[in-house]
């Protein structure tokens, strides 16, 4: 079973840019609630997660939103006559 090769060399489509985009979300909203939770029960420990976590949520629920309203197929600012640079 060779899957990950295949996953690496497949294409990124508009709907996988989605589904990434949710999940990255996804785990994000999951690790603020574990953190909140943690918080009520172990404030110490958890403030001393909080600058590691918290930034690394932020940045996984901005990359998620982007994923997800990226449009893949037609990108405003592509010019395809445009020379390579």
């Amino acid at each position: 079973m060779d899957v990950l090769p295949d996953l690496a060399t497949r294409p990124m489509t508009v709907e996988r840019s989605r589904w990434l985009g949710r999940g990255l979300m996804g785990v994000a909203a999951l690790a603020s609630v574990w953190w909140l939770r943690r918080l009520t029960r172990r404030p110490a420990t958890s403030l001393l997660l909080a600058p590691v976590l918290l930034p690394l949520v932020a940045i996984g629920i901005w990359a998620g939103f982007t994923l997800n309203v990226l449009d893949w197929d037609e990108p405003a600012d592509f010019d395809p006559e445009a020379p390579e640079a």
